[in-house]
C-alpha cells in the first residue's frame, strides 16, 4: 500500500516554491508544507527585486498555482530551527519524510573596510530591503537629503539597481511598489553623483549588459566614463567573448551622453577605509590602487601598486553580495555549515532526509533562472529518494499559534493591492503588524 509522503520546506523564496511546484507536479499526492518566519511569502522576490523590474516578479503567478493543490499548506509567521522558535529541527526531521532547507542568504556580506561600522556606511542588504518596504528596515537612516556624492563598493546588478534608485527622477518610482518612506527620501535627495568602486577590472565585472544598458539609457543621467586606459593592454591581449565585447562597447558608446546627474566606474580601486566628516556622513572612501599585470604563465592578474586614491563621497553603500547563516539547531542535529550547508548535489551530508536548495546550498550566487534549475535538480532527487521510503510521517500535527495560512495571506495581498490601486501603484506593502492585525483570529 502506498503512503502519502510529507515534505517540509523551510523558506518561502523562489527556491522553496520551485521545489514545491516540481514535487507536486510529479507526485501530486505528496503533502508539501512551506514554513516561513515572516507572515508573507516570496523572500527576495518581494523584497530584493528593484521596484521598476516587475517582470522579474512574474514567477509569483506560478507560485500562486500551489494553492490549487489540496496537499499544499503554508505556515507563515512561524520560526523554525532557531533559539525560541516555534519548531525545532529535530521535530521537523522526525515528522517529515524530507526536510528541504531553502531559506537562502539572510545577511549582508560586508567587506573589510576600516570604519565600516560608521552610520555613513550602509550595506546593500539593508538598503535594498529599505527601499522595497521590508518592515524590519523601515527605520534605516538613509540621509539622502544631506548627501551629494555616493560611492558603491561592488559592481554587480544590485549596484546598478542602487544607482537607478539614487539618480532616477523620483517620478520614475511613483507608479511602482517602492516604499513610501524611500520615495519621500528620494524626493528630498541631494545626490548628484555616484561612483562604482571595483577592486578588479572591466573583464571581471559582475553586472549584466542588460542592466548596464538600462542604466545608460536612463533619462537625465550621464555616464562620465571609466578608466579604460589602465586595462588596455589586458583588453588588447585577451580574446574577448561576446559579453565582454558588448560591455566595453556600451561603456564607450555612452560616454558623452548628457545628463543632470552623473555616475562613473572606478575599476582597480580596492577600498580599505573611510574618512569621516561627522557622526552621520563621510568625506572620502580610501582605496588602494590596483593594476593588471601579465604573469610569466601568460595570465593576467591583479596587483596592488601601493598607491592610494580617495573617492569623494558623503555615503558609502557596500554591494558585495549576501551571505548565508546557519540555524541555531544545526549543530544539535549534525548539519555541517561552512558559508552554506555542506551537501552533495543537494543531499545534506550526514542527514538521511535532509536537502538544501538555492543559495543555502550553493552560496549567494545566481539569479531566478539559476534558482529554477537548481530547484528542479534537487526536487528530482527528492522524488527519486521517496520511491524507497514507505515510512508514515505525520507532519506537524499540533496547532501553531499565530501561524498565517495561505487563505490569510491572500486576504493580506488583496488588501495591499487595493491600497496600491488607490495610489495608482501595483500594490502597497504593509507592515508585519498590519498583516497580523488584518487576519487576527478571536
Amino acid at each position: 500500500m502506498s503512503i502519502s509522503h510529507k515534505i517540509a520546506v523551510i523558506g518561502s523564496g523562489a527556491s522553496g516554491f520551485y521545489t514545491a511546484l516540481n514535487v507536486l507536479k510529479h507526485k501530486p499526492a505528496t503533502h508539501v508544507h512551506i514554513f516561513e518566519k515572516n507572515p508573507n511569502p516570496f523572500g527576495l522576490v518581494r523584497y530584493g527585486v528593484a521596484p521598476d523590474h516587475p517582470e522579474v516578479k512574474n514567477c509569483i503567478d506560478s507560485f500562486n498555482e500551489l494553492s490549487e493543490s489540496p496537499n499544499f499548506q503554508y505556515f507563515g509567521n512561524v520560526e523554525v530551527g532557531n533559539n525560541g522558535s516555534t519548531i525545532g529541527l529535530k521535530e521537523m526531521h522526525e515528522k517529515y519524510n524530507a526536510v528541504v532547507y531553502a531559506y537562502g542568504a539572510n545577511a549582508p556580506n560586508i567587506p573589510r573596510i576600516a570604519g565600516s561600522d560608521h552610520p555613513g556606511v550602509i550595506d546593500s542588504f539593508s538598503f535594498v530591503n529599505w527601499y522595497n518596504g521590508h518592515p524590519k528596515f523601515k527605520d534605516l537612516n538613509v540621509p539622502l537629503e544631506k548627501v551629494k556624492n555616493v560611492a558603491i563598493v561592488g559592481n554587480g546588478n544590485v549596484a546598478i539597481d542602487i544607482i537607478r534608485i539614487l539618480l532616477a527622477d523620483p517620478k520614475h518610482w511613483e507608479k511602482t511598489d517602492i516604499s513610501d518612506i524611500a520615495l519621500e527620501k528620494l524626493r528630498e535627495s541631494k545626490v548628484e553623483h555616484v561612483s562604482v568602486v571595483a577592486r578588479r577590472g572591466v573583464l571581471e565585472s559582475k553586472f549584466t549588459n542588460k542592466e548596464l544598458r538600462e542604466l545608460l539609457e536612463l533619462e537625465g543621467v550621464k555616464f562620465q566614463g571609466w578608466n579604460k586606459e589602465e586595462m588596455m593592454k589586458q583588453i588588447e591581449d585577451t580574446k574577448l567573448d561576446r559579453i565582454n565585447k558588448r560591455r566595453i562597447s556600451l561603456l564607450d558608446k555612452n560616454y558623452e551622453k548628457d545628463g543632470f546627474k552623473t555616475w562613473d566606474i572606478k575599476y582597480l580601486h580596492d577600498p580599505i577605509g573611510v574618512k569621516v566628516k561627522n557622526n552621520e556622513l563621510l568625506e572620502d572612501l580610501i582605496c588602494k590602487r590596483n593594476k593588471v599585470v601579465k604573469s610569466e604563465s601568460g595570465d593576467w592578474k591583479i596587483e596592488n601598486d601601493l598607491g592610494i586614491n580617495n573617492v569623494q563621497c558623503d555615503l558609502v553603500i557596500t554591494a558585495t553580495g549576501y551571505k548565508c547563516e546557519p540555524l541555531d539547531d544545526f549543530e544539535d542535529i549534525g548539519i555541517k555549515f561552512a558559508g552554506k550547508i555542506i551537501n552533495n548535489d543537494g543531499k545534506i551530508e550526514g542527514i538521511n532526509n535532509g536537502y538544501a536548495v538555492g543559495w543555502i546550498r550553493t552560496g549567494a550566487t545566481g539569479n531566478i533562472n539559476s534558482t529554477y534549475v537548481d530547484s528542479t535538480l534537487v526536487s528530482d532527487m527528492i522524488i527519486n529518494d521517496l520511491k524507497n521510503d514507505n515510512e508514515f510521517k505525520s507532519g506537524i500535527d499540533r496547532e501553531l499559534k499565530n501561524a498565517i495560512d495561505w487563505s490569510s495571506w491572500e486576504k493580506i495581498h488583496e488588501y495591499e493591492v487595493l491600497k496600491g490601486k488607490e495610489e495608482g501603484k501595483p500594490m502597497k506593502k504593509i507592515s508585519f503588524d498590519e498583516m497580523l492585525s488584518l487576519v487576527k483570529r478571536d
